[in-house]
């Protein structure tokens, strides 16, 4: 018996009988098998637990069932793929087989949130397009075997054995040969990477950049993953295995990445395990059906429960629909549509557009006349199929897949609608005998729709440096920059009403209706739905110089959406930016106000409730936010009056100032709300203010004479 090693981890046993088994499955072995035109296997070995290891999935075996089934005769024959595992395995990897070969069940695509109308219709449509595979049993297509008594026996009198930990044996007719077993490292494949020249691409507004567009039959060459630029920045649409160290070669950072978009999980398509179980908790985009095809899989895989697989993902839904695009999804100042394609599995077609350029990836599907047989038996309908007819249509770039054989569309008819549009077209899945008619979009390949515009380092600057924005991730600040516009209002000119405002440099007033209410230098920025304490803002410029950067609300809400923590600090500084500009009578520098906003805190008070009491120790400074608060003194064993104070009303500052315990007492009148602020943080930023220790100063100063002057008369 001959053993070849394939790649790192993966052994190919070729058997006497004209079979053979590969111990091990690391992502890519068949593409190796195919290369060298070495024998492709009947049956695989997997290795132990953990079956992700090395930052590898060691069970990635899904197109070696399907090579086995189809192209050697599998199913034909009758003569289903074994897997052999140990006895933990087993449940798990018949769970991943059933996923592999019919998709989620409706329970768990009801799971994760799928529509009832969406997951009857893609179970009908999955089915019928799955043909033979998809109505027979799946004991006829695949068999998962575990170890009973250190043995499994396969077809043709072959036993395999496990030896010792790492050694397994394999025998027919009493010779028996070992092999290793043991999870696969990374191994250097012969696969063709695009290099560093196309790093041209990161200047793209948008843009689409090809890592691999091939099948998962095709030898030598990376399956399905493309970059698309939105704003300079990535988003990734599915994945290779490997896909670290191509992004590496073209210089992409991993904090970089916007997100990872699966538009369904054949392996050609989504063998990113590596990618989605890092170091940091990465984005993924998809569909509820597809999501759950995925947790499924990554379960098996990690043998982890898909409740934890689902805290391990930050998962982003899309809401495709079957007959038209989906509510669109806005990212980084892009929309995403989706909707429904018609292949084996769930899988959904999706439009980037921004800036009114759109980018189309209608994903694997049916298409042209292999729709016909679908509508004639009613499984789609007419508005569905046309729907589908027209999606390689109506964009400017169009990425469509041309795999030809029962489930891809056929390359002719691709080429006719290649002659027919005036867009461009990349073409994927190209298999090597239609090359002639149709190229395969190559590795490094790029098409750039919008260039990004030149930056201002001076902007960046800005943007980056303020408080206001600097626990805001990188690759949001030029996302934020190129999806909005630089504007350079003159002195009294009124900035629009629409977006968030970034002051770049230069000075905006901001009033309320005909009341001035704060100024805005920069670094700072504005955003009228988190401002509930402006009743009708107007923001006008007061300088000779101003560079403004207004960013569409979709993509600023979403930054907030993404980071919920700073909408809320926001919204707590409009709120008390004004109450300061009111005790202090200017406005605070921006740093001190985010310092004051995100140590002071909010603190209701009912009615006869006191606050602080005359002789307790000093602890804080208060600000009167809503309702009213008696202000007593109390002298000779009785209260004196002083007065009633409302909104905007600051105490608490002499004995912070000098006393050390509190010279009055202060009680809520009526349900009162007042702004806290903790002594350290009064003396550390609030009196740091040249200004406003002057004018806090003079104000405690007066109010401690005018309160001695009471005792006296006392």
């Amino acid at each position: 018996m001959e053993i070849i090693s394939v790649i790192d981890g993966a052994h190919l046993v070729a058997l006497p009988n004209g079979r053979s088994l590969m111990v091990g499955a690391p992502p890519e072995a068949l593409k190796v098998l195919l290369l060298w035109e070495w024998p492709t296997p009947q049956a695989v070995l997997v290795p132990p637990d953990p079956l992700y290891a090395h930052g590898i999935n060691q069970a990635s075996f899904e197109f070696l069932i399907y090579h086995h089934l189809f192209q050697g005769g599998g199913i034909q024959n009758r003569q289903p793929f074994h897997i052999i595992c140990d006895a933990d395995q087993r449940a798990r990897l018949e769970t991943l087989v059933r996923n592999i070969l019919q998709g989620p069940t409706e329970a768990e695509m009801e799971r994760w949130g799928t529509p009832a109308i969406h997951r009857r219709q893609l179970r009908l449509e999955t089915e019928w397009v799955s043909g033979e595979m998809g109505r027979r049993p799946l004991a006829d297509l695949v068999r998962v075997l575990s170890f009973a008594d250190g043995k499994v026996r396969l077809p043709g009198e072959v036993v395999v054995r496990q030896r010792e930990v790492g050694i397994c044996e394999v025998g027919v007719g009493g010779r028996w040969v070992p092999v290793p077993r043991v999870a696969a490292r990374r191994g250097t494949l012969p696969f063709l990477f695009a290099g560093p020249d196309a790093t041209g691409m990161r200047g793209a507004r948008l843009g689409i950049q090809v890592i691999g567009s091939a099948s998962g039959f095709s030898g030598a060459e990376w399956s399905s993953c493309f970059i698309v630029w939105i704003n300079g920045l990535p988003l990734i649409v599915d994945g290779t295995p490997y896909l670290d160290e191509q992004l590496e070669r073209l210089g992409i950072e991993e904090e970089q990445i916007l997100g990872y978009l699966i538009t369904h999980n054949h392996e050609d398509h989504a063998n990113v395990v590596g990618q989605l179980i890092s170091r940091r908790r990465v984005t993924v985009i998809t569909a509820p059906p597809v999501m759950a095809g995925l947790a499924t899989r990554l379960s098996a895989i990690t043998g982890r429960p898909e409740s934890e697989v689902k805290r391990m993902v930050n998962w982003v839904p899309l809401y495709p629909e079957l007959d038209r695009f989906g509510v669109p999804l806005h990212w980084y100042g892009a929309e995403i549509h989706a909707w429904y394609s018609v292949h084996t599995i769930p899988t959904v077609g999706i439009q980037v557009g921004l800036n009114g350029r759109r980018i189309r990836l209608p994903g694997d599907t049916l298409w042209g006349s292999q729709l016909d047989p679908l509508l004639a038996c009613g499984v789609l309908t007419q508005a569905r199929y046309e729907f589908i007819q027209h999606s390689y249509q109506d964009a400017d770039l169009v990425v469509a897949d041309a795999g030809g054989g029962p489930i891809h569309p056929e390359p002719r008819e691709i080429q006719e609608r290649l002659a027919q549009c005036t867009h461009r077209i990349l073409t994927t899945h190209i298999a090597p005998a239609a090359r002639a008619l149709l190229p395969n979009a190559e590795p490094g390949a790029a098409e750039v729709l919008c260039e990004c515009r030149p930056v201002d380092p001076d902007d960046l600057l800005a943007m980056g440096c303020s408080p206001l924005l600097r626990d805001v991730p990188e690759r949001w600040l030029p996302a934020l920059y190129q999806a909005g516009e630089v504007i350079t209002p003159e002195l009294g000119q009124l900035v629009g009403e629409r977006g968030a405002k970034v002051v770049l440099r230069g000075r905006l007033i901001l009033r309320n209706g005909t009341q001035e209410q704060y100024s805005l230098c920069r670094g700072d920025l504005f955003y009228a739905p988190l401002a509930r304490t402006v009743r009708w803002p107007a923001l006008h410029a007061t300088a000779e110089w101003n560079r403004v950067l207004v960013v569409p609300e979709e993509t600023f809400a979403q930054m907030l959406a993404e980071i919920p923590s700073l909408a809320g600090q926001l919204e707590r500084l409009f709120r008390a930016r004004t109450l300061w500009q009111q005790v202090i009578g200017v406005d605070l520098p921006l740093e001190t106000l985010v310092a004051l906003t995100r140590l002071g805190r909010y603190r209701r008070f009912g009615a006869g409730v006191t606050v602080l009491r005359q002789g307790e120790p000093a602890k804080s400074f208060y600000v009167v936010t809503e309702g009213e608060v008696e202000v007593l003194r109390e002298d000779g064993g009785g209260e004196r009056h002083i007065g009633i104070f409302g909104p905007g009303y600051a105490f608490g500052e002499i004995a912070l100032l000098g006393a050390g315990r509190r010279t009055a007492t202060v009680r809520a009148l009526t349900e009162t709300e007042v702004l806290e602020l903790p002594a350290r943080a009064f003396r550390r930023y609030l009196m740091e203010i040249p200004l406003a220790r002057y004018q806090i100063g003079r104000t405690g100063e007066a109010r401690r004479v005018a309160l001695d002057r009471g005792r006296r008369k006392g």
